[in-house]
């Protein structure tokens, strides 16, 4: 589950970020996540990459919920 806590923690923002912040920063790993991914050969590797992408995508959807962005 995740909780406001976590989901700056996972964004790597501080509770004080604006919702362009938010979403500003949910793009740039979301596209960071998604080039590793893609660039690996290593199924472990993607696999991790994988999942943190999933994880952005629930906290993206973790903020819509709260009305945040």
């Amino acid at each position: 589950m995740i909780t406001e806590e976590s989901a700056f923690s996972i964004l790597q923002l501080n509770d004080s970020a604006t919702p362009a912040e938010i979403v500003a920063r949910y793009e740039t790993l979301k596209d960071q996540y998604r080039r590793i991914k893609d660039e690996t050969e290593d199924l472990k590797t993607r696999l991790v990459y994988q999942l943190k992408q999933i994880e952005l995508d629930d906290v993206f959807l973790y903020f819509r919920m709260k009305q945040m962005i």
